[in-house]
């Protein structure tokens, strides 16, 4: 059972709006587990810009799916690309580790 503040995750509509880690832009919890599914209107496509993103290098990281490639993972301090869905979804999975903390990613989406 998690307090309603470190619940996190669900489903996006609309054809814009922000995503970003729990407690963003202060530290994540550890051991986040925290999955976003992005929905479009059919035959849409959603690009999502990252404006921030800092996590610890391999141990907590972002997995995105539903682009090409079909499943890409991100981690570090890095700002990655843009990445764009190939149909009219895509599902963010966000995975954190016991220790260390930083401050996260926020990404805007737009169908």
């Amino acid at each position: 059972f998690f307090p309603a503040e470190d619940a996190c995750g669900g489903t996006m509509r609309g054809s814009s709006g922000i995503i970003s880690s729990p407690n963003f832009p202060n530290e994540y919890h550890n051991n986040a587990d925290c999955t976003w599914t992005i929905v479009a209107e059919p035959g849409d496509t959603i690009s999502l810009i990252f404006t921030d993103f800092q996590m610890e290098e391999k141990y907590d990281y972002l997995e995105i799916e539903g682009s090409e490639p079909p499943t890409i993972g991100l981690s570090g301090m890095n700002i990655p690309p843009p990445v764009i869905s190939n149909k009219n979804w895509l599902r963010l999975h966000f995975v954190t580790d016991s220790n260390h903390r930083y401050r996260g990613f926020s990404a805007h989406y737009q169908g």
